[in-house]
Protein backbone atom coordinates (compact mmCIF):
# COMPACT_ATOMS: atom_id res chain seq x y z
CA UNK A 1 0.00 0.00 0.00
CA UNK A 2 2.03 3.17 -1.42
CA UNK A 3 4.49 3.71 -3.28
CA UNK A 4 6.34 6.53 -1.98
CA UNK A 5 9.72 6.43 -1.38
CA UNK A 6 9.66 4.03 1.50
CA UNK A 7 7.64 1.33 -0.48
CA UNK A 8 9.50 2.60 -4.10
CA UNK A 9 12.97 1.43 -2.02
CA UNK A 10 11.15 -1.82 -1.53
CA UNK A 11 9.91 -2.18 -5.03
CA UNK A 12 13.32 -1.46 -6.52
CA UNK A 13 14.78 -4.47 -4.33
CA UNK A 14 12.28 -6.93 -5.44
CA UNK A 15 12.16 -5.94 -8.99
CA UNK A 16 15.78 -6.35 -9.28
CA UNK A 17 16.20 -9.48 -6.83
CA UNK A 18 13.14 -11.28 -7.87
CA UNK A 19 11.17 -9.86 -10.93
CA UNK A 20 7.67 -10.58 -9.61
CA UNK A 21 5.61 -11.91 -6.22
CA UNK A 22 4.84 -8.05 -5.54
CA UNK A 23 2.39 -5.47 -6.50
CA UNK A 24 2.44 -1.82 -5.07
CA UNK A 25 -0.89 0.13 -5.10
CA UNK A 26 -0.72 4.19 -4.92
CA UNK A 27 -3.40 6.50 -5.26
CA UNK A 28 -1.59 8.21 -7.87
CA UNK A 29 -1.27 8.11 -11.29
CA UNK A 30 1.70 10.37 -12.09
CA UNK A 31 4.32 10.25 -9.31
CA UNK A 32 4.30 13.49 -6.97
CA UNK A 33 6.38 13.71 -3.95
CA UNK A 34 4.75 16.12 -1.35
CA UNK A 35 3.13 18.46 -3.82
CA UNK A 36 1.22 20.81 -1.78
CA UNK A 37 4.94 22.15 -0.48
CA UNK A 38 7.40 21.51 -3.51
CA UNK A 39 8.78 24.93 -3.73
CA UNK A 40 11.20 25.69 -6.65
CA UNK A 41 14.15 26.52 -4.18
CA UNK A 42 13.63 23.55 -1.77
CA UNK A 43 16.73 21.17 -1.60
CA UNK A 44 17.38 17.63 0.22
CA UNK A 45 18.83 17.81 3.61
CA UNK A 46 20.80 14.64 2.66
CA UNK A 47 23.24 13.41 0.61
CA UNK A 48 21.95 12.32 -3.03
CA UNK A 49 23.76 8.99 -1.94
CA UNK A 50 20.90 8.35 0.00
CA UNK A 51 18.47 7.39 -2.88
CA UNK A 52 16.09 4.21 -3.24
CA UNK A 53 18.97 2.04 -3.00
CA UNK A 54 22.73 3.05 -3.51
CA UNK A 55 23.38 2.47 0.21
CA UNK A 56 22.24 -1.48 -0.34
CA UNK A 57 23.27 -1.89 -3.87
CA UNK A 58 25.19 0.82 -5.65
CA UNK A 59 25.37 -1.16 -8.83
CA UNK A 60 21.31 -1.41 -8.97
CA UNK A 61 19.83 0.47 -11.99
CA UNK A 62 17.80 2.25 -9.58
CA UNK A 63 20.25 4.82 -8.37
CA UNK A 64 19.97 8.12 -8.56
CA UNK A 65 23.70 8.35 -10.42
CA UNK A 66 22.07 6.23 -13.00
CA UNK A 67 18.93 8.10 -13.41
CA UNK A 68 21.09 11.52 -14.23
CA UNK A 69 23.19 8.91 -16.23
CA UNK A 70 20.20 7.56 -18.60
CA UNK A 71 19.01 11.16 -18.82
CA UNK A 72 22.21 12.53 -20.47
CA UNK A 73 22.87 15.00 -17.49
CA UNK A 74 25.43 13.29 -15.34
CA UNK A 75 28.22 15.58 -16.35
CA UNK A 76 26.42 18.94 -15.82
CA UNK A 77 24.80 17.88 -12.49
CA UNK A 78 28.77 17.68 -11.26
CA UNK A 79 29.25 21.02 -13.13
CA UNK A 80 26.82 22.72 -11.18
CA UNK A 81 28.20 21.82 -7.73
CA UNK A 82 24.89 21.74 -6.13
CA UNK A 83 25.55 21.89 -2.13
CA UNK A 84 22.51 19.32 -2.06
CA UNK A 85 20.22 18.23 -4.47
CA UNK A 86 17.21 20.65 -5.67
CA UNK A 87 13.80 18.60 -4.27
CA UNK A 88 12.08 19.01 -7.72
CA UNK A 89 14.96 16.87 -9.28
CA UNK A 90 14.88 14.08 -6.72
CA UNK A 91 11.23 14.17 -7.29
CA UNK A 92 11.93 13.57 -11.28
CA UNK A 93 14.20 10.73 -9.94
CA UNK A 94 11.48 9.64 -7.71
CA UNK A 95 8.93 9.64 -10.58
CA UNK A 96 11.50 7.88 -12.97
CA UNK A 97 11.53 5.09 -10.63
CA UNK A 98 8.21 4.64 -10.13
CA UNK A 99 6.97 4.72 -13.65
CA UNK A 100 9.69 2.21 -15.11
CA UNK A 101 8.90 -0.24 -12.05
CA UNK A 102 6.45 -3.07 -13.34
CA UNK A 103 5.56 -3.69 -9.55
CA UNK A 104 4.19 -0.28 -9.34
CA UNK A 105 0.40 0.21 -10.16
CA UNK A 106 -0.88 3.66 -9.95
CA UNK A 107 -3.96 4.97 -9.81
CA UNK A 108 -5.32 1.94 -7.09
CA UNK A 109 -6.88 3.63 -4.06
CA UNK A 110 -7.10 1.28 -1.62
CA UNK A 111 -10.24 0.68 0.79
CA UNK A 112 -10.08 -1.79 2.67
CA UNK A 113 -8.02 -4.85 4.21
CA UNK A 114 -9.39 -7.85 6.03
CA UNK A 115 -7.71 -10.93 7.10
CA UNK A 116 -9.81 -14.69 6.65
CA UNK A 117 -6.43 -16.36 6.33
CA UNK A 118 -4.69 -14.18 3.81
CA UNK A 119 -5.09 -10.91 3.42
CA UNK A 120 -8.22 -9.25 1.32
CA UNK A 121 -7.17 -5.62 -0.12
CA UNK A 122 -10.08 -3.79 -1.62
CA UNK A 123 -9.83 -1.17 -4.43
CA UNK A 124 -11.91 0.96 -5.79
CA UNK A 125 -12.07 -1.79 -8.80
CA UNK A 126 -10.64 -4.92 -7.50
CA UNK A 127 -9.95 -7.57 -4.60
CA UNK A 128 -6.85 -9.31 -4.46
CA UNK A 129 -5.59 -11.27 -1.93
CA UNK A 130 -1.97 -11.44 -0.36
CA UNK A 131 0.23 -13.49 1.96
CA UNK A 132 1.82 -10.48 3.73
CA UNK A 133 1.12 -6.57 3.02
CA UNK A 134 3.34 -3.60 3.55
CA UNK A 135 2.30 -0.30 4.71
CA UNK A 136 4.32 2.80 3.29
CA UNK A 137 1.48 5.56 2.69
CA UNK A 138 3.69 8.54 4.88
CA UNK A 139 2.20 10.25 7.56
CA UNK A 140 -0.42 13.16 8.00
CA UNK A 141 -0.77 16.51 8.25
CA UNK A 142 -0.31 17.54 12.43
CA UNK A 143 -3.18 20.32 13.29
CA UNK A 144 -2.59 21.15 16.91
CA UNK A 145 -5.71 21.34 19.03
CA UNK A 146 -6.11 25.09 18.89
CA UNK A 147 -6.65 25.03 15.38
CA UNK A 148 -8.97 22.01 15.10
CA UNK A 149 -11.99 23.62 13.85
CA UNK A 150 -10.83 26.18 12.17
CA UNK A 151 -9.03 24.68 9.18
CA UNK A 152 -10.09 25.79 5.81
CA UNK A 153 -9.09 28.17 2.72
CA UNK A 154 -7.35 31.07 5.01
CA UNK A 155 -5.99 28.54 8.20
CA UNK A 156 -4.26 25.47 6.53
CA UNK A 157 -1.16 22.96 6.59
CA UNK A 158 1.59 23.88 5.09
CA UNK A 159 1.59 20.80 2.82
CA UNK A 160 -1.69 22.18 1.18
CA UNK A 161 0.05 25.77 0.19
CA UNK A 162 0.45 25.29 -3.19
CA UNK A 163 -3.01 23.12 -3.65
CA UNK A 164 -4.69 26.14 -1.68
CA UNK A 165 -2.79 28.93 -3.63
CA UNK A 166 -4.08 31.55 -1.31
CA UNK A 167 -4.74 35.41 -2.32
CA UNK A 168 -1.81 36.71 0.50
CA UNK A 169 -1.74 39.91 -1.59
CA UNK A 170 -2.02 42.73 0.89
CA UNK A 171 -2.95 40.60 3.56
CA UNK A 172 -1.79 39.76 6.98
CA UNK A 173 -0.03 36.34 6.73
CA UNK A 174 1.20 34.28 10.19
CA UNK A 175 3.59 31.38 9.90
CA UNK A 176 3.22 28.85 12.90
CA UNK A 177 6.30 26.50 13.04
CA UNK A 178 9.98 27.23 13.00
CA UNK A 179 11.44 24.24 10.97
CA UNK A 180 12.26 23.66 7.78
CA UNK A 181 9.25 23.74 6.69
CA UNK A 182 8.23 27.07 8.04
CA UNK A 183 11.36 28.62 6.86
CA UNK A 184 10.67 27.80 3.58
CA UNK A 185 7.16 29.21 3.67
CA UNK A 186 8.83 32.17 4.84
CA UNK A 187 10.71 32.36 1.60
CA UNK A 188 8.02 31.63 -0.78
CA UNK A 189 6.20 34.79 0.78
CA UNK A 190 8.92 36.89 0.19
CA UNK A 191 10.03 36.34 -2.38
CA UNK A 192 6.45 36.65 -4.38
CA UNK A 193 6.63 39.92 -6.66
CA UNK A 194 6.09 42.85 -5.27
CA UNK A 195 2.90 43.46 -6.08
CA UNK A 196 1.50 40.16 -4.61
CA UNK A 197 3.02 40.34 -1.29
CA UNK A 198 1.39 39.83 1.83
CA UNK A 199 0.94 43.13 3.74
CA UNK A 200 2.33 41.61 6.85
CA UNK A 201 3.98 38.30 7.68
CA UNK A 202 4.67 37.01 11.38
CA UNK A 203 6.63 33.66 11.86
CA UNK A 204 5.81 32.34 15.13
CA UNK A 205 8.14 29.20 16.76
CA UNK A 206 8.46 27.73 19.58
CA UNK A 207 11.84 26.99 19.94
CA UNK A 208 14.27 29.54 21.52
CA UNK A 209 15.91 30.64 18.08
CA UNK A 210 15.39 29.52 14.32
CA UNK A 211 18.00 26.43 14.62
CA UNK A 212 20.07 25.04 12.10
CA UNK A 213 19.74 21.11 11.29
CA UNK A 214 22.86 19.26 13.24
CA UNK A 215 24.48 17.70 9.92
CA UNK A 216 27.50 17.04 11.59
CA UNK A 217 29.65 14.13 11.10
CA UNK A 218 29.69 12.17 14.61
CA UNK A 219 25.73 13.32 15.00
CA UNK A 220 25.09 11.65 11.69
CA UNK A 221 26.93 8.39 12.71
CA UNK A 222 23.00 8.33 14.78
CA UNK A 223 21.79 7.58 10.87
CA UNK A 224 23.28 4.80 10.45
CA UNK A 225 21.90 0.64 10.31
CA UNK A 226 23.95 -0.29 13.77
CA UNK A 227 22.49 2.83 15.40
CA UNK A 228 18.59 2.07 14.71
CA UNK A 229 18.87 -1.50 16.32
CA UNK A 230 21.08 -0.02 19.32
CA UNK A 231 18.32 2.63 19.52
CA UNK A 232 14.97 -0.31 18.99
CA UNK A 233 17.23 -1.81 22.16
CA UNK A 234 16.90 1.06 24.73
CA UNK A 235 14.12 1.04 27.14
CA UNK A 236 11.03 3.16 26.11
CA UNK A 237 12.32 5.82 28.21
CA UNK A 238 15.98 6.42 27.28
CA UNK A 239 14.24 6.31 23.42
CA UNK A 240 11.99 9.41 24.80
CA UNK A 241 14.70 11.39 26.02
CA UNK A 242 17.02 10.42 22.87
CA UNK A 243 14.61 11.52 20.68
CA UNK A 244 14.21 15.42 23.13
CA UNK A 245 18.26 15.48 23.54
CA UNK A 246 18.55 15.14 19.71
CA UNK A 247 16.04 16.84 17.86
CA UNK A 248 17.87 19.11 15.99
CA UNK A 249 19.61 16.49 13.85
CA UNK A 250 16.44 15.57 12.10
CA UNK A 251 13.95 18.50 12.53
CA UNK A 252 16.60 21.48 12.46
CA UNK A 253 16.83 24.07 9.32
CA UNK A 254 19.33 23.96 6.70
CA UNK A 255 21.91 25.98 6.95
CA UNK A 256 21.89 27.07 3.39
CA UNK A 257 17.66 28.12 4.21
CA UNK A 258 18.61 29.99 7.30
CA UNK A 259 20.86 31.97 4.88
CA UNK A 260 18.82 32.44 2.63
CA UNK A 261 16.10 33.61 5.35
CA UNK A 262 18.97 36.28 6.04
CA UNK A 263 19.63 37.07 3.08
CA UNK A 264 16.03 37.44 1.64
CA UNK A 265 15.19 39.82 5.10
CA UNK A 266 18.23 41.56 4.59
CA UNK A 267 16.96 42.77 0.75
CA UNK A 268 13.80 43.25 2.08
CA UNK A 269 14.76 45.41 5.01
CA UNK A 270 17.65 47.78 3.12
CA UNK A 271 17.19 47.56 -0.96
CA UNK A 272 13.40 46.97 -1.28
CA UNK A 273 11.28 50.36 -1.36
CA UNK A 274 8.07 48.40 -0.99
CA UNK A 275 7.91 46.53 2.07
CA UNK A 276 5.55 44.32 4.14
CA UNK A 277 5.88 44.18 8.21
CA UNK A 278 8.11 40.94 9.04
CA UNK A 279 7.58 40.19 12.55
CA UNK A 280 9.66 37.38 13.80
CA UNK A 281 8.40 35.50 16.88
CA UNK A 282 11.19 32.34 18.36
CA UNK A 283 10.42 31.22 21.76
CA UNK A 284 6.64 31.86 21.78
CA UNK A 285 3.70 29.49 22.25
CA UNK A 286 0.31 29.88 20.50
CA UNK A 287 -2.23 28.96 23.31
CA UNK A 288 -5.36 30.11 21.58
CA UNK A 289 -6.83 30.27 18.24
CA UNK A 290 -10.51 32.47 17.51
CA UNK A 291 -12.38 33.62 15.24
CA UNK A 292 -12.27 37.73 14.32
CA UNK A 293 -14.71 37.91 11.32
CA UNK A 294 -12.85 36.52 8.01
CA UNK A 295 -9.58 36.62 10.01
CA UNK A 296 -8.34 34.66 13.03
CA UNK A 297 -6.82 36.24 16.51
CA UNK A 298 -3.78 34.38 17.57
CA UNK A 299 -3.27 34.64 21.36
CA UNK A 300 1.33 34.05 21.60
CA UNK A 301 2.77 33.73 25.00
CA UNK A 302 6.60 34.41 25.20
CA UNK A 303 7.85 32.53 28.20
CA UNK A 304 5.81 32.50 31.56
CA UNK A 305 3.84 35.93 31.25
CA UNK A 306 4.15 37.75 28.79
CA UNK A 307 1.67 37.79 25.68
CA UNK A 308 0.68 39.13 22.36
CA UNK A 309 -2.37 39.22 20.30
CA UNK A 310 -1.76 38.89 16.37
CA UNK A 311 -4.22 39.21 13.90
CA UNK A 312 -3.96 36.95 10.43
CA UNK A 313 -5.94 36.65 7.50
CA UNK A 314 -4.00 33.95 6.62
CA UNK A 315 -2.74 30.88 8.69
CA UNK A 316 -0.01 28.91 7.66
CA UNK A 317 0.81 25.69 10.06
CA UNK A 318 4.27 24.14 9.46
CA UNK A 319 3.58 21.80 12.37
CA UNK A 320 5.00 18.89 11.04
CA UNK A 321 3.49 15.60 10.70
CA UNK A 322 2.49 12.65 12.94
CA UNK A 323 1.25 9.08 12.68
CA UNK A 324 -2.27 7.89 12.13
CA UNK A 325 -3.95 4.34 11.51
CA UNK A 326 -4.90 4.35 7.77
CA UNK A 327 -8.57 4.15 7.37
CA UNK A 328 -8.11 0.82 5.08
CA UNK A 329 -7.33 -1.06 8.45
CA UNK A 330 -9.75 -0.53 10.26
CA UNK A 331 -11.71 -3.55 10.24
CA UNK A 332 -8.21 -4.96 11.77
CA UNK A 333 -7.39 -2.23 14.01
CA UNK A 334 -8.16 -3.99 17.30
CA UNK A 335 -5.78 -7.02 16.27
CA UNK A 336 -2.90 -4.61 16.02
CA UNK A 337 -0.74 -3.76 19.13
CA UNK A 338 0.44 -0.25 19.41
CA UNK A 339 2.72 1.70 21.97
CA UNK A 340 1.93 4.98 22.08
CA UNK A 341 0.51 6.52 18.56
CA UNK A 342 2.78 4.16 16.45
CA UNK A 343 1.64 0.88 15.63
CA UNK A 344 4.20 -2.19 17.60
CA UNK A 345 7.15 -3.70 15.40
CA UNK A 346 9.42 -6.15 15.29
CA UNK A 347 13.22 -6.21 14.19
CA UNK A 348 12.01 -6.76 10.74
CA UNK A 349 9.42 -3.68 10.93
CA UNK A 350 6.77 -6.15 11.14
CA UNK A 351 3.45 -5.27 13.46
CA UNK A 352 2.78 -7.11 16.36
CA UNK A 353 -0.80 -8.59 16.22
CA UNK A 354 -2.73 -11.50 17.00
CA UNK A 355 -3.18 -13.31 13.63
CA UNK A 356 -0.76 -16.10 11.88
CA UNK A 357 2.84 -15.82 12.24
CA UNK A 358 4.22 -16.38 8.84
CA UNK A 359 0.94 -13.91 7.73
CA UNK A 360 2.45 -10.41 8.19
CA UNK A 361 1.59 -6.74 8.21
CA UNK A 362 5.08 -4.55 7.89
CA UNK A 363 4.73 -0.61 8.03
CA UNK A 364 7.55 2.28 7.14
CA UNK A 365 8.16 5.77 8.04
CA UNK A 366 5.78 5.28 10.92
CA UNK A 367 8.14 4.30 13.79
CA UNK A 368 10.26 7.23 15.23
CA UNK A 369 9.72 6.47 18.91
CA UNK A 370 10.77 2.90 18.10
CA UNK A 371 13.20 2.99 15.45
CA UNK A 372 14.72 6.73 16.33
CA UNK A 373 15.56 9.76 14.34
CA UNK A 374 16.23 7.67 10.59
CA UNK A 375 12.99 6.77 10.47
CA UNK A 376 11.04 9.21 8.91
CA UNK A 377 14.75 10.35 7.05
CA UNK A 378 15.58 9.04 3.31
CA UNK A 379 18.58 7.67 5.24
CA UNK A 380 17.71 3.90 6.34
CA UNK A 381 15.19 4.02 3.19
CA UNK A 382 16.94 0.92 1.15
CA UNK A 383 18.14 -0.56 4.70
CA UNK A 384 15.14 -1.02 6.04
CA UNK A 385 13.56 -1.93 2.83
CA UNK A 386 16.13 -4.65 2.61
CA UNK A 387 15.67 -6.02 6.06
CA UNK A 388 11.83 -6.06 4.93
CA UNK A 389 12.77 -8.04 1.92
CA UNK A 390 15.01 -10.23 4.15
CA UNK A 391 12.29 -10.95 6.40
CA UNK A 392 9.70 -11.57 3.46
CA UNK A 393 12.22 -14.29 1.85
CA UNK A 394 12.61 -16.37 4.95
CA UNK A 395 16.71 -15.09 4.75
CA UNK A 396 18.25 -13.86 8.21
CA UNK A 397 18.79 -10.04 8.26
CA UNK A 398 21.81 -9.88 5.95
CA UNK A 399 25.48 -8.51 8.01
CA UNK A 400 26.20 -4.64 7.10
CA UNK A 401 29.64 -4.73 5.36
CA UNK A 402 29.62 -1.06 6.35
CA UNK A 403 32.27 -0.43 9.06
CA UNK A 404 30.67 0.07 12.43
CA UNK A 405 30.19 3.32 13.63
CA UNK A 406 32.96 4.99 15.52
CA UNK A 407 31.04 6.10 18.67
CA UNK A 408 30.98 2.82 20.79
CA UNK A 409 27.74 1.43 22.26
CA UNK A 410 28.81 2.12 25.55
CA UNK A 411 29.34 5.83 25.13
CA UNK A 412 25.78 5.89 23.90
CA UNK A 413 25.03 4.48 27.25
CA UNK A 414 26.40 6.79 29.00
CA UNK A 415 24.32 9.53 27.29
CA UNK A 416 21.41 8.43 29.92
CA UNK A 417 23.84 8.59 33.38
CA UNK A 418 22.49 10.61 36.05
CA UNK A 419 25.62 11.73 36.57
CA UNK A 420 26.51 12.97 32.73
CA UNK A 421 22.97 14.15 32.96
CA UNK A 422 24.14 16.71 35.73
CA UNK A 423 26.93 17.88 34.14
CA UNK A 424 29.45 15.78 36.35
CA UNK A 425 32.36 13.68 35.56
CA UNK A 426 35.70 14.47 34.15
Amino acid sequence: MGAGPSNLSLACQIHEQMGQGALFLDRQVDFRWHPGSAFDSSELQVSHFKDLVTLVNPRSAYTFINYLHENGRLYHFLNAQFEAVLRAEFEQYLSWAFQRNPLVRGGQTVREIRFDGEFRVRTDNAALGARNVVIGIGKQAKVPPQFKGWTGRNLFHSSELLHIHPEVHKKRVCVVGGGQSGAEVLLHLVGRPEEGRPASITWASQRENYLPLDDSPFTNELFMPCFSDRFAAMSESHRRLFLRRFMLASDGISESTLRAVYRALYRHAFLEPDRCAIALRPGCTVLHCTNAGAAHRLTLRHGMDEFEEVTADIVILATGYENAVPAFLEPMADRLEKIDNELAIGDDFSVSWDGPCDRRIFVQNASLGQRGLADPNLSLLAWRARRILDSLLGRAPRADSEYPGFISPTSVDSWFDPVAEMGGGI
